[in-house]
């Protein structure tokens, strides 16, 4: 019996990252959803660990490397990587690995061309403040986003 629930959870977790790569954290998550006892859960997450389908610090780099196609900043990303159970150092580590300022800076600036063209008749004021409210949704360095509003 013992055997037939890991092998239950391990084609769970199969299905799952077929779709997408998961962290340890969703998989556990999902499977304790499922009703999976936490002795087969550590033992399925530990056997995809073993044959290198589950790796926080490949789901994280994936994951930044997705995302930041879209215009995001480096604290929206932060903020979802924890979500998916990514630990803090993991984060850093793969945060590092990107020039996040300058791209940031890059990322306002080609947004900035886009956003002002449907602002443009506003008040001087209430462009700013919109597109400060919009930089920081968006998850960008309140400095970066300063010094590129700043230069309007």
């Amino acid at each position: 019996m013992n055997k037939k629930d890991l092998n239950s959870a391990k084609k769970a977790c199969f299905r799952l990252i077929k779709f997408r790569p998961r962290s340890e954290y969703e998989l556990r998550s999902n499977l304790s959803r499922k009703g999976f006892d936490k002795e087969i859960i550590e033992q399925a997450v530990a056997a995809l660990i073993k044959i290198h389908l589950l790796d926080d610090l490949a789901f994280a780099r994936l994951w930044v490397e997705s995302r930041i196609k879209k215009p995001l900043g480096i604290k929206r990303l932060s903020f979802e990587l924890k979500t998916k159970g990514i630990n803090n150092s993991i984060i850093e580590k793969v945060i590092s690995e990107y020039n996040f300022p300058q791209k940031e800076e890059e990322v306002i600036r080609d947004l900035l061309s886009q956003k002002m063209k449907k602002l443009s008749g506003l008040d001087k004021d209430k462009i700013k403040n919109r597109l400060w409210g919009f930089f920081l949704r968006k998850g960008f360095s309140k400095d970066i986003v300063y010094d590129v509003l700043s230069e309007l």
